[in-house]
């Protein structure tokens, strides 16, 4: 197999820290790229963006930066996967630079059936509200909670990310990518198989479901997993044959 760069991008709320260790179980020939928007991680002095379009230009020009050209991989986890789909779409309008063959959607319905978590603008929510909707991705952890200037700090950066989830689904639900497709998911997550199943609509290539065991964060308590079926799937083979949901579009 030839080294292949694999974009990954993260879940609201989220930072690079999550994929340490997917990225530690990886092979080397898929060489790893975690990118990380405004407003946390090593970017945490940066206002934070609340645009998918935004977000989208953000990432593109960390492609540029990190010197990756020709055929790559996105896996976006949660929000990661919409932007990763946006992201690839986009790249394809331009002519000769780097393109997305392969997006692992992962932890995410399908664009095209999602709706916004919030009914208004979520820039104006309240404090519980915001920890509301992220209780169903797994909330933010007992000593963040705690802490006054911790959980404030998260607060905000969940407002931000959850305004560029939303604006996604109004405005960039459609988004086609001729990237082939790859839904990946924790068994326990809330998502129905039609929903992880609808991906196939945001293709023009093949698609295909692959299950873990796990919940919404399946990428740290199975990384092993999750990095020997990537690792398969860009080297052109099979897939660990226990993965597959059997649900594929070719």
């Amino acid at each position: 197999m030839s080294p292949v760069p694999l974009v990954l991008l993260h879940h609201s709320g989220g930072s690079a820290q999550v994929f340490h260790p997917l990225v530690d179980a990886l092979p080397q020939q898929v060489v790893a790229h975690v990118l990380e928007l405004p407003g946390r991680g090593r970017r945490w002095r940066e206002n934070s963006v609340v645009s998918a379009q935004r977000a989208a230009e953000d990432l593109a020009v960390q492609v540029a930066e990190a010197g990756i050209t020709g055929r790559f991989a996105i896996f976006g986890h949660s929000m990661g996967a919409y932007l990763g789909l946006l992201l690839a779409s986009q790249l394809e309008a331009t002519s000769g630079g780097a393109y997305c063959d392969t997006l692992f959607a992962s932890a995410a319905a399908a664009p095209s059936g999602a709706s916004p978590l919030f009914a208004g603008d979520p820039q104006e929510a309240e404090e519980p509200e915001i920890l509301d909707k992220a209780a169903r991705f797994g909330g933010l952890p007992p000593q963040i909670l705690a802490h006054e200037q911790l959980r404030e700090r998260s607060v905000a950066l969940l407002r931000a990310d959850f305004a560029v989830c939303d604006d996604f689904v109004r405005k960039h639900r459609n988004t086609v990518t001729e990237s082939r497709i790859v839904a990946c998911h924790g068994t326990d997550d809330f998502f129905t198989g039609e929903q992880l199943d609808r991906w196939r609509l945001s293709t023009t290539s093949g698609s295909e479901v692959v299950p873990f065991p796990g919940s919404h964060f399946y990428i740290t308590d199975h990384a092993a997993e999750v990095a020997a079926t990537v690792s398969a799937i860009l080297g052109g083979g099979p897939a660990l044959p226990d993965r597959r949901s059997g649900v594929a579009h070719r």
